[in-house]
């Protein structure tokens, strides 16, 4: 969670729109909290995940987060992080998504994030700066949503522990009867409450989760083979024939560039 002061500062300040740099530490797990500005997360470097609106989001160098105002977050880093934070006073700029989503960068925001990062807050008052952030704007107005990067959680007590652990280790093959082992309960009560509370079978959650990492995994600048035997796969095709069918585009289009 930011300092008691950089929140002060970003609800105060003058412009509708804020670019601040900042940088987390590999491991480091954010306290909820929220903005009265929308803020767009993107990292020019590792990859993150943010627990917001009961779901969980990735991002990476290939994909950065919207967070709409108000809405309670926060953030866990993956590895050591150097995130470009764009908060919008969303009453003064209209236009911009009412719900989280997960958005793709392109090359132009890249750039213009980068150039962000080399001016001091004087040199934000000048017009043509002030044009660039509203430039910002439009690009995250106008990207494209990458809705595999998301999966909804739960706090039951059975599942809440089997989720974490999945996360934590992705390539986790164990089937729905070895974690009713581990949990004391039945594969069929496991079954039901994937269900109820994700709105997804066992398989089907895994399976996203394992998109989610393969697509961060890959916008940080992994390779396909590295990616599709981390996450459990017995063969760089038989990974990228699931991925093909659930993204409807082979992985090595979302390579880093």
């Amino acid at each position: 969670m930011p300092d008691g002061d950089r929140l002060s500062a970003i609800e105060r300040a003058e412009s509708p729109v804020l670019l601040l740099p900042n940088r987390l530490p590999k491991g480091l797990r954010g306290v909820p909290h929220h903005h009265g500005r929308g803020q767009f997360i993107y990292p020019s470097k590792g990859r993150f995940r943010v627990h917001a609106a009961h779901q969980i989001w990735a991002g990476s160098p290939q994909q950065a987060m919207w967070i709409p105002p108000g809405v309670v977050h926060c953030v866990d880093a993956l590895d050591d992080l150097d995130v470009h934070n764009v908060y919008v006073q969303t009453t003064e700029i209209e236009g911009l998504p009412e719900t989280c989503k997960v958005l793709n960068v392109t090359p132009l925001m890249r750039e213009l994030l980068m150039y962000g990062r080399t001016l001091s807050g004087e040199a934000w008052r000048r017009d043509e700066n002030i044009r660039i952030l509203l430039v910002i704007t439009d690009l995250i107005r106008l990207a494209d949503d990458l809705t595999s990067i998301h999966l909804p959680t739960s706090d039951d007590r059975r599942l809440s522990p089997i989720l974490t652990l999945l996360m934590d280790q992705p390539d986790d093959n164990r089937g729905l009867e070895d974690w009713a082992a581990v949990t004391n309960t039945s594969a069929r009560t496991l079954a039901r409450l994937f269900v109820q509370h994700t709105g997804l079978t066992f398989g089907q959650w895994r399976q996203r989760l394992r998109i989610m990492e393969a697509l961060t995994r890959l916008g940080d600048g992994q390779s396909v083979l590295a990616v599709s035997l981390d996450l459990g796969y017995s063969s760089q095709s038989a990974f990228t024939t699931m991925f093909r069918k659930v993204v409807g585009r082979p992985p090595s289009d979302f390579c880093r560039k």
